[in-house]
């Protein structure tokens, strides 16, 4: 059976820039580019503010619609690059730029929720700047605008191809001659700096070069220097987790609950007071149950109270009991139910991924599976077992 669980290798490398190996099954190429699709259509609609989709044709970015992936999905990652490469030449530099997937596709976000949280986010800490799902379609010699660093750490994917990511840390290998150049992110709160002055080849001797394939994803801190180059035609997903902080460890509040779920009230308050504005215990909750990741919202299911229901989800169920109730909150949401069904949702937490179970009678467990299921961390079965 296959499952969206991420299984993550042994490190080959340090553990600031690195490669590891991954294997999910379930996250395809296909399924991230219809999460492209999303944002080709929301810019077709009129929502260009942000950048959405970014070509990028050797040295110039091109607005034109016609460039841009058929919006009915009828065109592959393979199909739209080759349609590109015969339009402008196979020698010619040629990048996709696309962000914010998990707003356009809900089953996207759910799968990488439940796929990466534990391993991408529950590792490195949740983080109070967004999360920006990306892709990187083409080839090219060079990310465009050169070699730079955000203010964010960073887990590549490589979904098919090879490419390089070169690196380098602090300044002091920064010729005293190269030009910075600051740039503001499309959100306005995620700085950027560039050095446009500095070509690959003059300075990756005094930096690190690491390759990564189909199944293997790149890591890197905060503040990290550096630039890709494709080895041929590559697809890659990229989740960037904005610390608004250069410096590593910096804008990351360490992700703490027990096996079950349960995290503390302490726990908790921390990570609201940490997200800072208006935000409350319910919010902070549900904010942890999708690590930060901001999604789309789910279809709207005609749901009855299930009867059996399966593990659809790696992501934990949190909760915590106050008063007599439980809030629970799962894939971005939360809910309040009776203390009573803490005995069947602490057993959830056992199950593997896929394993059926049966829903007790009583119309508050009741009531948790169909949140559950409406919110795609359970799945109603039907039948008999």
């Amino acid at each position: 059976m296959t499952t969206t669980q991420l299984s993550v290798q042994s490190p080959t490398t340090g553990a600031s820039t690195r490669v590891e190996g991954w294997n999910c099954g379930l996250v395809t190429p296909e399924v991230v580019w219809k999460g492209v699709i999303g944002a080709v259509r929301a810019v077709m609609a009129g929502d260009d503010q942000r950048e959405l989709i970014k070509i990028t044709v050797g040295g110039d970015v091109l607005s034109d619609h016609a460039v841009m992936p058929a919006p009915d999905g009828s065109e592959s990652p393979d199909a739209w690059l080759t349609r590109m490469q015969q339009k402008f030449g196979a020698e010619t530099p040629i990048l996709l730029y696309a962000r914010e997937l998990a707003s356009h596709e809900r089953s996207l976000f759910d799968l990488l929720v439940s796929a990466f949280g534990r391993p991408v986010f529950e590792e490195h800490g949740l983080v109070r700047g967004n999360i920006d799902i990306e892709v990187f379609l083409g080839e090219y010699r060079a990310t465009p605008g050169g070699i730079h660093r955000e203010q964010c750490g960073n887990s590549h994917f490589v979904l098919q191809g090879r490419k390089y990511m070169h690196f380098w840390h602090g300044e002091d290998w920064i010729p005293e001659t190269a030009g910075w150049r600051a740039a503001e992110g499309d959100n306005a709160i995620d700085p950027e700096e560039y050095l446009p002055s500095l070509q690959v080849p003059e300075v990756v001797d005094r930096g690190t070069s690491l390759i990564a394939s189909a199944g293997e994803f790149f890591t890197w801190d905060p503040g990290t220097w550096h630039v890709a180059e494709t080895v041929g035609p590559a697809f890659a997903v990229n989740i960037a987790r904005y610390t608004r902080s250069f410096v590593p460890g910096e804008g990351a509040y360490p992700f703490a609950a027990e096996p079950d779920g349960r995290v503390s009230i302490e726990w908790l308050e921390g990570y609201r007071d940490f997200l800072g504005g208006k935000a409350d215990l319910a919010a902070a909750l549900a904010a942890a149950s999708a690590y930060g990741l901001a999604g789309a919202d789910p279809e709207h299911k005609e749901t009855t109270d299930p009867r059996r229901v399966a593990v659809s989800s790696h992501a934990r169920r949190l909760w915590y009991e106050s008063r007599g109730s439980v809030r629970v909150a799962a894939h971005g949401r939360s809910s309040v139910f009776s203390a009573s069904v803490l005995p069947w949702l602490v057993d959830l937490a056992d199950l593997p991924y896929e394993a059926i179970c049966e829903v007790p009678a009583d119309p508050d467990t009741r009531a948790l599976a169909r949140f559950l299921v409406e919110n795609n961390s359970l799945r109603a079965v039907q039948g008999l077992a």
